[in-house]
């Protein structure tokens, strides 16, 4: 989701876990695919540098930044948005594709408004208007990504 013209979230932080400076968070499921340990986000429009990303329990997730030690400095972090720049979308290309939520609301191909997307299990789909409101698999079979674009190469029916 963009936040401003600079900034897209990817997560939000929730409570510290461990007197280390672990916090939870509940990232998009999308850039659970990456590593994403010393990387650069943002929050609050400051950069931080992520030490580690770890797995915790079932589905939870565990941040560790660097320069963040203790539970206290935690502590200032709970709650707030993790956001990257939109200038660092091309380092976040998944089987070729880009995040779908950077094209939410945008045209593609000239002429078909890519509306939105969502989960089922561990797929994305994306709502498309293309006449009418279509469903179709965000995947390398239908999508491709060319010279900083996301074009529909392969429709469900013509």
């Amino acid at each position: 989701m963009l936040i401003n013209k600079n900034y897209y979230n990817i997560g939000i932080l929730g409570k510290p876990h461990s007197l280390k400076g672990y916090l939870y968070i509940n990232h998009e499921i999308f850039f659970r695919n990456f590593n994403l340990n010393s990387r650069k986000v943002h929050i609050n429009e400051k950069e931080y540098e992520i030490e580690e990303i770890k797995t915790h329990l079932k589905n939870r997730f565990l941040v560790k930044f660097k320069n963040i030690d203790n539970i206290e400095k935690a502590e200032l972090l709970r709650n707030q948005n993790v956001s990257i720049k939109i200038e660092d979308k091309d380092s976040y290309l998944y089987k070729g594709l880009p995040w779908p939520a950077f094209y939410t609301n945008e045209t593609i191909n000239k002429n078909i408004k890519f509306l939105s997307y969502f989960y089922s299990d561990n797929f994305i789909f994306c709502n498309l208007l293309i006449q009418e409101e279509v469903v179709m698999p965000y995947n390398e079979h239908y999508f491709a990504y060319n010279d900083k674009s996301l074009i529909l190469k392969n429709k469900l029916v013509n």
